[in-house]
């Protein structure tokens, strides 16, 4: 329907229902998530969940993982790791731990939900409450004190409810806690061959009849890619911001109105050596870790350089830089850490520090105290984002009036004879690939361009950079060379090809051939293979001195000595790795109750987890549950 409209816009009548077509999709199109439908978006039992709660789970949840990504991950490529199904499945169970926990009687007094704001770092200024800052950040934020509190009741109601239920799951046996400290700990052995592709190229035979069998079945590889040649114009944020005016009292008045943003509390600048050992580690490394650094406190008390000594002794990330950490806040580093770098003046060195990392040792070299930035030093960040804030209003009226003006026109080319001003940028036919910078750098532009047929306008497209508008002058649909022009690539494909799937076989057979008769080493040696053996290897990953790749580890702490070879030889990237199993060494299990707190805590954090997971998926079965046809 938009296809046929935006090619015969030349009608009046439909000039203006394309331009009301425009506004809906703008103002209340998927970019609204329906924010505005008084339907609920989920009904668990006859709670309503809205639309409005849905929104702001999916928006957090699409938050956290775009800044796992870097902070630049397109919402449509984000649909790709099911956020909306996620969000949903979480307002659901979070609903039904609510009601479970108003049923089993628990109850959050508002002197609860009291202490736990008075204890968020954020709401503190020098590690006390302050009323202000909470009533301003909030402002900030456009949340009223009543609905933060009331989503923080929901909150603590909910982890109440998953901690009672969590709270059944109440022990873990001895044998259970030394049966997981040993599968934790047990290490393996292994012989091994490893099969490249590259030591069977020469093995591959090539001529004319089998290359272009071979063509025939992957051609379609070689198309060329789709391409279009375009007319558009790009309204940016970036560039409408930049020729906006923010006068001085627009600056000092956003400054007053967020001065807790420019509050920046003491920073420490520290040095430590740090002597690892964690909790997984035996009790004589232990020893023997905090006994070597208290002969280095010795030295470094006794005047001994403290940089030299933490590039000589320390074995953590910061010893080639002298055991420089850089400034830092209070609170930021483990809690150990954090209560001895506090204690000291600057100058002063710390007793040895065991945190969960090792054993440290900390110079304490300044203090910052905390400070207000002053405005004049933020003068220009403010300017910036008052001149973003404008823009993006300014962005759609200039971008809006554009389109109206070209529809009003007939055709895009027909626009600009009225407004020579007007810059729109011609272009030659190009791929995704080879795009031009502006188009390259706003993935939903770029969408839009291969999603037009020739001769069609694009409507009103809001990405992720600002608005444009394309128009399709032509398009080049993807086409197959002839194999003749490209014989190299597919002879080097082919042999590539060929090659992994010799290595593959090869493997096939040689780990075919492993019986209690003949071991690995005698099969591989027989083929004039080379025989590895792994050394001891931990489950834990921590082999990066091993040859062995760790991603094959899972599968080979599986083998026994009933079944020493897996039934199918490993595969790395393109090499093979065919591999029986020569010895398993099981650890000694600590006595000391200490050693094994770590595996009990975690035991007993899985149980919890279980149970808890059973309980949900129980009251999800007998659920009345509804969910918007809409989301």
């Amino acid at each position: 329907m938009l296809q046929l409209l935006r090619k015969k816009a030349q009608s009046t009548f439909i000039q203006i229902i394309v331009v009301v077509i425009a506004l809906v999709f703008i103002f209340w199109g998927v970019g609204t998530n329906m924010l505005n439908n008084r339907e609920a978006a989920i009904v668990v039992n006859g709670e309503e969940i809205s639309f409005q709660q849905f929104q702001q789970a999916y928006d957090n949840a699409y938050q956290r993982l775009s800044d796992q990504f870097g902070g630049n991950v397109p919402k449509g490529l984000a649909e790709t790791f099911g956020i909306k199904q996620q969000v949903v499945n979480q307002l659901i169970q979070t609903a039904l731990l609510r009601q479970g926990a108003d049923e089993m009687g628990i109850v959050v007094s508002r002197g609860d939900i009291q202490n736990v704001i008075q204890n968020m770092t954020q709401f503190q200024e020098n590690g006390v409450f302050n009323i202000e800052r909470y009533k301003a950040i909030l402002a900030s934020n456009r949340m009223a004190p009543t609905k933060f509190e009331q989503t923080l009741y929901i909150d603590r109601l909910s982890e109440l409810g998953a901690r009672d239920i969590g709270g059944f799951a109440s022990i873990a046996t001895d044998f259970e806690i030394r049966d997981t400290y040993s599968q934790v700990n047990e290490k393996i052995e292994l012989q091994y061959v490893k099969l490249s592709p590259a030591n069977f190229t020469d093995q591959v035979e090539l001529n004319d009849e089998l290359l272009t069998t071979w063509f025939e079945t992957v051609k379609d590889n070689y198309k060329t890619a789709p391409e279009s040649k375009v007319s558009y114009i790009t309204f940016t944020y970036a560039g409408i911001a930049q020729k906006l005016h923010i006068d001085s009292r627009q600056t000092e008045e956003y400054y007053q109105n967020n001065i807790n943003d420019y509050k920046e509390p003491e920073m420490r600048h520290a040095r430590h050596i740090l002597l690892t050992a964690s909790s997984a580690d035996s009790t004589e490394l232990h020893k023997e870790k905090a006994e070597k650094a208290a002969e280095i406190l010795k030295v470094a008390q006794e005047g001994k350089n403290f940089v030299d000594l933490a590039k000589e002794f320390s074995e953590g990330p910061s010893k080639e830089s002298g055991g420089d950490l850089g400034f830092f806040p209070a609170g930021s580093m483990v809690a150990e850490f954090n209560k001895a770098v506090l204690a000291l003046q600057p100058g002063q060195i710390s007793p040895v520090v065991k945190t969960q990392f090792g054993y440290h040792i900390i110079l304490l070299e300044e203090v910052k105290p905390a400070q207000t930035r002053p405005m004049n030093d933020v003068t220009e960040e403010i300017t910036l984002i008052l001149q973003k804030k404008e823009a993006e209003s300014l962005t759609f009226q200039l971008a809006n009036s554009a389109y109206e003006g070209i529809i009003s026109a007939g055709s895009l080319a027909k626009y600009t004879e009225q407004n020579p001003d007007v810059d729109v940028i011609d272009t030659d036919f190009f791929s995704r690939d080879d795009a031009p910078e502006d188009l390259q750098k706003d993935q939903l532009f770029l969408n839009a361009v291969f999603a037009l047929n020739k001769g069609e306008l694009s409507s009103l497209i809001k990405g992720q950079s600002g608005y444009a508008i394309i128009f399709t002058n032509d398009i080049k649909e993807p086409a197959l060379p002839e194999l003749a022009g490209i014989k190299t690539i597919v002879e080097n494909d082919y042999k590539e090809a060929q090659s992994k799937e010799l290595a593959k076989k090869e493997a096939t057979d040689l780990l075919a051939g492993i019986s209690d008769k003949q071991s690995l080493e005698s099969g591989a040696l027989e083929q004039g293979y080379e025989v590895h053996t792994s050394g001891l290897l931990a489950q834990n990953n921590q082999n990066q001195d091993k040859d062995f790749p760790a991603s094959l580890l899972p599968d080979a702490f599986l083998l026994s000595s009933s079944t020493p070879a897996p039934e199918s030889p490993g595969q790395v990237g393109d090499d093979f790795y065919v591999y029986t199993l020569l010895a398993r060494q099981a650890p000694e299990v600590p006595e000391e109750r200490e050693e094994l707190a770590p595996y009990r805590a975690n035991l007993m954090r899985f149980k919890k987890q279980q149970v808890l997971s059973a309980w949900l998926r129980n009251q999800e079965m007998k659920a009345e549950i509804t969910q918007n046809n809409n989301l």
